[in-house]
């Protein structure tokens, strides 16, 4: 009977434990924490229970709360050097959150010096250094941005300030063999995507405003955009309208057979996702054509940064919606809505919730094998780039330099990841490869400076 008891009890134990989760991925933190505060009191030993307490007090802001339970947790961990470590990586991000590095740095010290699971070392490298080997492709003091590659991966397309408005250019990946492809003075060139392995580009141009140039994560649809998409030739720079100035659409990207265009366009003061058929239109002749957009989102939500999975049936994007409506609504203790990155198919249906977190992300991409997702987050007062699984899980930073990163695209072949990062001063091009990790001995020594 003793043992019969026992089990029941266990049995209960990890219901409870499990219903806590499922609260806590649904945002109900105040009622996971009631139910861990029951199941601690009959089991203070049980250390998924206070790294779940922990993890809903750190939702809810009571840092002072959450710190207590991870500590219990790393404790209670002591034959499970695994589940220890990561104890010890969420308690590092609450102090480096804080601005508590010293804290931060020696739980960090901890885990380097008991692990070398790789999986591990780098997400702990994405909070102190870039996680991979990272080389800087553009230089001086003109904004360079809004990076893309080439299909056979061996150029970059960006725009530039360098001429006072900003333009499209080429470079190899080497840094090498600078070309400038559009001149348009009175106009500023931005977000450039290859359109196959045609000699094409598409890209969004609106007109000049000021010599200075803004990076927005995320567009605001009560803010007047007067921009179009257009396609360039590579060699006669011959451009072609495609969608005029006055739609006010931005964020170009092409499906993975080249064949459609999704983008964001300010409608009735909100941002929505549509998407332009190309199959049967000849650039050379686009004159002769009508290209009749199709609506893929319609909501008081502001829907923007679409980009394609590799199968071409699915979308993924930020949105942010007016605040306390649905799963867009703010987060506690701000008076802004969160942005957050959703799904959804091309035609419309099956929208989905990919990230629930409290903070805001932009900007996701999505490698090649259709496995990874790479966004960019403001978190810990740092706006840097996080890689996550493409199920919404196993969040990492990648970036972790001077300033901020921002504006990741992935590589054909899925092995380097370019951005944009102020580091150096400067909006520059990176590139990191994510063949070259932080190993832990290169992790131990920068960690003994810090």
């Amino acid at each position: 009977m003793l043992l019969l008891l026992f089990i029941i009890g266990c049995d209960g134990t990890d219901e409870s434990l499990r219903q806590s989760e499922e609260l806590i991925r649904s945002g109900k933190h105040d009622e996971a924490v009631a139910l861990l505060a029951q199941v601690i009191a009959d089991d203070d030993r049980n250390p998924k229970a206070r790294i779940l307490m922990a993890q809903a007090h750190e939702a809810l802001g009571n840092y002072d709360r959450a710190i207590p339970q991870f500590k219990a947790a790393i404790r209670l961990y002591v034959a499970q050097p695994e589940d220890r470590a990561m104890a010890r990586l969420q308690l590092a991000k609450i102090y480096l959150r804080l601005g508590v590095r010293k804290e931060g740095v020696n739980q960090l010290r901890a885990i380097v010096h008991s692990t070398s699971d790789n999986a591990v070392i780098q997400q702990v490298a994405g909070l102190v250094s870039d996680a991979y080997h990272v080389i800087q492709i553009t230089k001086g003091n003109p904004a360079n941005f809004s990076p893309n590659f080439s299909l056979d991966g061996k150029q970059i397309a960006f725009a530039s300030s360098r001429l006072g408005n900003s333009e499209i250019y080429l470079i190899d990946v080497n840094g090498s063999n600078l070309q400038q492809v559009t001149s348009t003075p009175d106009f500023n060139e931005d977000t450039p995507r290859f359109l196959g392995d045609s000699r094409y580009i598409v890209h969004s141009r609106e007109p000049k405003s000021a010599g200075e140039v803004h990076i927005v994560l995320q567009s605001d649809g009560t803010t007047p955009v007067y921009a179009g998409i257009y396609a360039t030739h590579l060699d006669r720079e011959v451009t072609h309208e495609l969608l005029p100035l006055g739609l006010g659409v931005r964020a170009p990207c092409l499906s993975p057979d080249w064949k459609r265009v999704v983008y964001e366009a300010s409608r009735n003061r909100t941002l929505d996702l549509y998407t332009l058929d190309l199959r049967d239109i000849n650039l050379e002749n686009i004159g002769a054509h009508t290209i009749i957009p199709t609506p893929i989102t319609d909501s008081e939500a502001d829907e923007g940064s679409p980009t394609f999975f590799p199968d071409g049936k699915q979308i993924a994007f930020v949105s942010a919606g007016p605040e306390g409506t649905g799963p867009r609504r703010a987060a506690p203790g701000r008076s802004k809505p969160l942005h957050q990155i959703y799904t959804i198919n091309i035609d419309g249906s099956d929208e989905k919730h990919l990230n629930p977190n409290p903070y805001d992300c932009y900007s996701p991409v999505i490698a090649p094998d259709g496995k990874t997702m790479a966004f960019v987050s403001g978190r810990m007062d740092d706006i840097e780039i996080y890689l996550m699984d493409i199920d919404g899980t196993n969040e990492r930073r990648i970036t972790n330099g001077i300033g901020v990163s921002v504006q990741p695209a992935f590589s054909p072949d899925g092995k380097k990841l370019v951005f944009v990062s102020d580091r150096s001063g400067t909006l520059q091009i990176y590139l990191m490869f994510f063949d070259q990790p932080v190993t832990r001995d290169m992790l131990i020594q920068h960690l003994q400076g810090e």
